[in-house]
């Protein structure tokens, strides 16, 4: 057997045990895989800027599994403030409003199933969040999910430009399947 003294080049990441351990008992996988991947990405912390469509592709994720791993890890403080990530606007704006719902009606973000993660399970309702040019791939989620939690209330949240002929549609054809719609602006 040979080995092999040759030293491995770079920068690295001192990555101590038990912070391991403390990561892997707070926060989610996709959250400990981003929280990773930025700091070996940048070790000795120098203020950075990477793109969520990036991370995505180096981890081999959906960028929307990177941009909601990103809220709960600045807000837990296991982000340095050198790191800026950058969200699509849409990304952005849903993780906000997902947050928000989240404060005033209480309940659990990203709730895992085998068909996907909701959005927001509140004691009453399965809560889908999405931009109103994607109310019809909502629909399709909400529809799924709800039959996880079949005595749970079906409820979509839309955001984005008012159009109020597209959101007469999307409540008109929701209603049908049970389900509510509601909507806010967001520029």
């Amino acid at each position: 057997m040979t080995q092999n003294n040759s030293k491995i080049q770079g920068k690295f990441y001192p990555l101590q045990h038990e912070e391991w351990l403390r990561a892997n008992r707070e926060l989610k996988p996709a959250e400990v895989d981003v929280l990773y991947y930025l700091k070996t990405v940048n070790p000795s912390y120098e203020r950075i800027s990477i793109s969520c469509s990036v991370i995505a592709s180096d981890l081999k994720r959906d960028k929307s599994t990177v941009s909601r791993a990103i809220l709960p890890l600045k807000e837990k403080n296991w982000l340095p403030e050198c790191f800026e990530v950058q969200f699509r606007e849409q990304d952005n704006a849903e993780a906000k409003i997902r947050q928000r719902l989240r404060a005033e009606l209480g309940g659990e973000m990203e709730v895992v199933t085998a068909v996907g993660r909701i959005d927001l399970l509140t004691e009453s309702e399965v809560i889908e969040i999405k931009n109103i040019n994607d109310w019809k791939e909502a629909l399709g989620k909400i529809l799924a999910y709800s039959a996880f939690f079949p005595e749970h209330s079906k409820c979509i949240h839309l955001f984005g430009k008012q159009d109020l002929a597209k959101l007469a549609l999307a409540t008109q054809t929701c209603w049908e399947f049970a389900v509510l719609v509601t909507f806010e602006e967001v520029q």
